[in-house]
This record gives C-alpha cells, sequence and structure tokens, in this order.
C-alpha cells in the first residue's frame, strides 16, 4: 500500500511512462484504448498531483504520442520508398505497355478518319440523290398542276355543256 501523495505520483508515472512505451514499441489499437480506459479510471490518483507534476506527465505523455506517431511516419516512409523502387522497376514494362497503347489509339485515329472520309462521301452521294429526287419532285409537281389546271378546265365545259343541255331540254318541253 502507497503511504503519501508522492508515492503514489511517482507509483503512477512510472506505470504510466512503461505502459506509453509499451504503446510506442507495439503499436496496438486495443492495447491503446484499453490503456486509455485505464488511466482515465487512475483519475483520483491524478486529482493528488500538483499541477507542475500534472504538466510534467501530460509534456512526457505527449512527447511519447509524437514519438509514437513518428514511427509510424517513418515506417510509412519507408514503405512508401519501397512501393516506388518497385514502381521503377516496372517502369519499363508500364513503357512497352504505354507504347502499346499509343499504338493502338493511332490505328483508332487512322480508322477513324477512313470512317469519316467514307461517311462523307456517302453523305455527299446521298445529297446528290435527293437534289436529284428533288428536281424530280418539282418536275411531278409541275406536271400535277398541268393536269389539275386541264381538269378544271374540263369541269368547267362539262358544267357549261350540261347548262346548255338543260336549257334545250327546257325549251323543248
Amino acid at each position: 500500500m502507497l503511504k503519501s501523495g508522492s508515492e503514489a505520483s511517482s507509483w503512477c508515472r512510472e506505470l504510466t511512462d512503461s505502459c506509453w512505451l509499451l504503446c510506442r514499441r507495439w503499436p496496438c489499437v486495443g492495447f491503446t484504448y484499453r490503456f486509455r480506459v485505464f488511466t482515465f479510471n487512475m483519475s483520483n490518483v491524478h486529482s493528488e498531483l500538483t499541477p507542475r507534476q500534472r504538466e510534467l506527465l501530460k509534456i512526457r505523455r505527449d512527447s511519447d504520442t509524437k514519438t509514437a506517431e513518428l514511427v509510424k511516419m517513418e515506417k510509412m516512409l519507408q514503405q512508401t520508398k519501397d512501393l516506388l523502387d518497385r514502381k521503377t522497376e516496372s517502369c519499363s514494362d508500364s513503357m512497352d505497355l504505354q507504347e502499346n497503347m499509343v499504338e493502338d489509339l493511332e490505328e483508332k485515329v487512322r480508322s477513324s478518319r477512313r470512317h469519316r472520309r467514307s461517311s462523307l462521301h456517302h453523305t455527299q452521294l446521298l445529297e446528290s440523290q435527293m437534289k436529284t429526287v428533288k428536281g424530280e419532285l418539282v418536275g411531278t409537281l409541275d406536271h400535277l398542276q398541268e393536269l389539275r389546271n386541264v381538269l378544271r378546265r374540263s369541269q368547267q365545259k362539262a358544267e357549261e355543256r350540261k347548262a346548255a343541255m338543260e336549257k334545250l331540254a327546257a325549251g323543248l318541253r
């Protein structure tokens, strides 16, 4: 059993330092979480610490946290370097793939241009046929207009003859 507040503070600091050291060496989310819960439950021991001791403890924790973050960042940097090295090695394979892609795209462009020229020629042919059909339609329309005029004249003559026949028939009665 601890006898004084300073012994409790010392014991608490040693325990906290040991746990933070473990968290830094073996970063495990579950362990870190459990440790934080444990430190939260130790709040009554911390309330006995003087403001300077609490400040020192906070600085130590922040330092340990930053150190753990730095270790993680160094590990990530090394992984990134390794990945970059692997990418550089596979760069020649990538260049071959890119050259094949470029050749495929160039062929597609050539094919597209041929198709465009063919489509343009076909469009011009269709426009020419359309002009011919339009000319024929104009001729047919003119011919139909003439036939309509002939029909009107024929109908007028037929009506005049009918009227004349009716006069004759009325005169004969």
